[in-house]
């Protein structure tokens, strides 16, 4: 039988891959450049909901491999993407507020995980590295659309 590897490398790897719209979004809200503050936020904050979702996804598949599940648990993982999905329906400031809230409740909710036993050490160091650029990313550009 082969032996199983860490599938974390790779996992920093794309991570840091799907950091690259939010660093570009960045840039081009402070650079003047043709794609100003407002696009830039406009363009990640759907992207910024697909991920809340997608890290939910991940809370479920390490819960249930792990095979500790609970209700609660599994509540709370999905409870991030549906408000992200709400944000989605609401107008400026507040999408970029609730989107932000709700990577920031997944994150804490991997953070719970740990602690129950379904979440790796080392992935919730890679989702703490990811949570705050995203974050400082996204607070940067409302910034600078809030003032103009």
């Amino acid at each position: 039988m082969a032996k199983k590897r860490s599938a974390l490398p790779v996992a920093c790897a794309l991570g840091l891959l799907a950091l690259l719209p939010f660093v570009a979004g960045l840039y081009h809200a402070y650079s003047g450049y043709s794609l100003d503050a407002r696009t830039a936020l406009r363009w990640l904050l759907p992207y910024l909901a697909t991920i809340v979702a997608f890290i939910g996804g991940v809370q479920w598949g390490r819960m249930l491999a792990a095979g500790r599940a609970s209700a609660l648990d599994m509540t709370l993982a999905v409870s991030p993407a549906i408000v992200a999905w709400g944000a989605l329906l609401t107008a400026a400031p507040w999408r970029a507020i609730l989107l932000i809230a709700a990577l920031l409740a997944a994150w804490l909710i991997d953070e719970h995980g740990a602690r129950r036993g379904w979440q790796s050490r080392g992935f919730l160091q890679l989702r703490r590295l990811l949570t705050l650029v995203v974050t400082f990313c996204v607070v940067a550009i409302a910034w600078r659309v809030a003032r103009g």
